[in-house]
């Protein structure tokens, strides 16, 4: 009786583990997120001359990741900064929808078995909070990204099978971490 009610335990807390990390992904999978560069203003703005720059930094950034997709929205301003990646590097695009669940774009990644592979996901300040709460870091606690702010780089990784959400900086400092220092 005793090894039945051990075993159980166990079980239930190996489920409770595995609920963490999204259906179709593994430890090996590694999910680049970044907002689109500086961009002009209009209803679909192209990039700045800031926004390409920050482009060429992405690809300085990433180029020897391996990455197997870029996912971009129907927006030119995910696509252009996708765009030297996309061209330098041979990596095909997969067009999502820009929504602030993340499902559109969750379900794309299972669609094309992104499990173990490394992935470039290039939002919206509204969008790309929710997409790393879809992608399992449900205790990431940002809502939104602030308007002047593009020089964020996130990456998600599989940690004992729970998501871990790692933050960093690339290219030139955005004009609101320039005003603060």
């Amino acid at each position: 009786m005793r090894n039945t009610i051990v075993l159980a335990f166990f079980l239930l807390l190996q489920q409770m583990v595995v609920a963490q990390m999204p259906k179709g992904f593994s430890v090996t999978t590694k999910i680049y997120l970044v907002r689109h560069a500086e961009k002009q203003s209009g209803t679909d703005p192209a990039l700045t001359e800031k926004g390409y720059k920050r482009a060429g930094a992405l690809l300085q950034t990433l180029k020897h990741k391996h990455l197997h997709h870029i996912y971009v929205t129907q927006y030119k301003r995910t696509q252009m900064t996708g765009d030297s990646l996309r061209i330098q590097l041979s990596i095909d695009t997969v067009h999502y929808a820009a929504d602030t669940t993340g499902e559109d774009v969750y379900n794309k990644i299972i669609a094309n078995n992104e499990a173990g592979k490394t992935i470039l996901i290039i939002g919206h300040s509204n969008t790309i909070p929710k997409i790393i709460k879809k992608l399992g870091a449900t205790d990431y606690n940002t809502s939104t990204i602030p308007d002047a702010e593009y020089d964020n780089l996130y990456l998600i990784t599989y940690k004992k099978r729970k998501p871990v959400v790692k933050q960093v900086k690339y290219g030139a400092a955005s004009s609101t971490a320039a005003a603060m220092q």
